[in-house]
């Protein structure tokens, strides 16, 4: 691409913002204003059609990561003679610059730092991806928090034998795991290698494997320990383990954000609270004296808090929900079914009736004669909320927040007759729940259903112009002993009720269903579950 292009695409080009052995990154803009960051892969690259497969393959996983502590990938260009990848433009220094500058990070600063790269690495490695060059220029200091670019990409140069035409090594050899550099396959302790290298750089302002030369600095990283004695007491332990010269009792992305906040963590959950914690502090990294204790304990205590998904909201929560919209609450969990993690099933187009993950990134649920029901049970992080008494613990089902509100994207693939289809909440082992419908001929309502028997509490309502992709959104809020249902369709309120005799919290799902006349057929999917939660006690 020539210096004078100001275009590429729909992007318009700004400036360049770095360049490497495989490509130059460009800061644009795109065609509402919105700045991006264009990774434009260098032509040599692209001319190799293995290159091409590979890139396609990884650029396209590298899609599908959360957005927990990364840079989101926007769009690929996978065709063509121009390569590139869109993603989302984080301002800020690198971390590398930013210790360079102000010196290393201390106190809560530093723990915001690992606890962010860890939950980024659980999100990648959840999508099957290898960052495989994780390193500080890769990580960047947001005012919003630390969030890793970069990721996955770079495994395309496999292809190619592990070097670009001019030779280079693709990676950062400080930061390479061992077995890498001896040429063994990338896989996820690599990056957890990488963590480790990291973390001992922003707690110290040097790599912990020095050297000069690339053999010198080989040699390092295969055969000496890490000097870690400057690394704060709190983390030395954990980068140690993430430093182990064999991959194998290295901890797991996932290991080290547990270890970090003390109990199982969900990514989602851990990348809010810091993202709160790090705006407390300003847009620039904290570099004085180490934190107060209390201040570092209040880090530590608000990520337990969200790994464990406080409950409790209690009598008065449902203050918290808008009369126009659904309430802004803290995001406890979310699928975008891009691939199988939790929920069960995968879809067999053959099968009649089929369920489960479709191969076109939602979730399938189909009902016909013979089927005319099926649920399907959200894997969402469940916890046993403290016990009245020795029977409840012993009987009681895990519970969530006594208020939530679900989401989830509904779209009819195929439909003969007529069909429901929604979400449901409070679903309990005695056959109790409640229910949000949309059926087939454009209406909308809630349900009761107690120890098997149901009853329509609110509807049906008609919705206007009910497309058969829609936005369905409800809660489920606990008012002193009674229950408040409100549902939404594409963020307009269609309906809401009150039960004063409410169903005690239970599971909550997705659910499709079709007339008993023998001959309904109903196809549907659904798509962007999201659960969010009161998490204040």
């Amino acid at each position: 691409m020539s210096g004078e292009t100001s275009h590429l695409g729909p992007y318009k080009l700004l400036s360049v913002l770095g360049r490497g052995g495989m490509g130059t990154v460009h800061l644009a803009e795109d065609p509402s204003g919105q700045r991006v960051a264009i990774k434009v892969i260098n032509p040599e690259l692209s001319q190799h059609e293995q290159f091409r497969m590979r890139f396609r393959r990884e650029a396209e996983a590298a899609q599908r990561v959360r957005r927990f502590c990364t840079a989101a990938v926007i769009e690929a260009a996978l065709d063509g003679d121009q390569l590139y990848v869109v993603t989302e433009y984080v301002p800020g220094p690198n971390l590398e610059a930013a210790v360079q500058q102000s010196g290393p990070l201390r106190g809560s600063s530093l723990d915001a730092l690992a606890v962010s790269v860890a939950t980024a690495l659980t999100a990648i490695h959840s999508a099957g991806v290898v960052h495989r060059d994780l390193k500080p220029s890769n990580v960047l200091l947001s005012p919003v928090g630390p969030r890793v670019i970069d990721f996955g990409i770079a495994r395309a140069l496999d292809t190619l034998g592990g070097v670009t035409t001019t030779g280079e090594l693709v990676g950062t050899p400080r930061y390479m795991a061992p077995e890498v550099l001896q040429g063994e396959p990338v896989s996820p302790a690599c990056d957890v290698f990488s963590w480790g290298c990291l973390i001992a750089f922003a707690a110290t302002g040097r790599s912990p494997f020095g050297g000069e030369t690339l053999a010198a600095i080989v040699y390092q990283v295969l055969n000496n320990e890490p000097d870690l004695d400057a690394v704060e007491p709190g983390l030395r332990e954990l980068v140690k383990a993430a430093l182990q010269k064999s991959s194998g009792p290295r901890p797991t992305a996932q290991q080290l954000l547990d270890h970090l906040v003390g109990r199982s963590a969900a990514p989602e959950l851990a990348a809010r609270t810091v993202q709160v914690s790090w705006q407390e502090r300003g847009t620039v990294p904290y570099t004085g004296a180490p934190a107060p204790p209390k201040r570092r304990r209040r880090l530590y205590m608000g990520l337990a808090a969200a790994a464990v998904l406080a409950l409790g909201a209690g009598a008065g929560a449902w203050l918290l929900l808008a009369h126009d919209g659904p309430p802004e609450l803290e995001v406890l969990y979310t699928e975008d079914f891009s691939r199988p993690s939790g929920w069960a099933g995968v879809y067999d187009a053959e099968e009649p009736a089929a369920h489960g993950y479709r191969a076109d990134g939602t979730y399938g649920l189909d009902v016909q004669p013979g089927r005319v029901e099926r649920w399907a049970q959200a894997p969402a992080p469940y916890v046993v909320r403290p016990p009245r008494n020795s029977h409840e613990a012993a009987t009681s089902p895990p519970m969530l927040p006594e208020t939530v509100v679900i989401s989830v994207t509904t779209d009819i693939r195929q439909v003969s007759g007529i069909g429901e289809y929604g979400l449901y909440c409070h679903s309990t082992e005695d056959g109790s729940y409640y229910e949000f419908g949309l059926d087939t001929r454009g209406t909308a309502r809630i349900r009761r259903v107690f120890n098997g028997l149901g009853s329509t509490l609110s509807g049906p309502v008609r919705v206007d112009g009910l497309p058969a992709r829609a936005r369905l959104t409800v809660a489920c809020e606990q008012v002193g002993t009674s229950v408040r249902l409100t549902m939404w369709v594409n963020g307009t309120r269609v309906q809401q009720v009150e039960d004063p005799s409410g169903i005690g919290n239970g599971y909550l799902g997705v659910f499709a269903r079709t007339t008993k006349d023998g001959s309904s057929l109903l196809k549907t999917t659904f798509d962007d579950f999201e659960l969010r939660g009161n998490l204040r006690p």
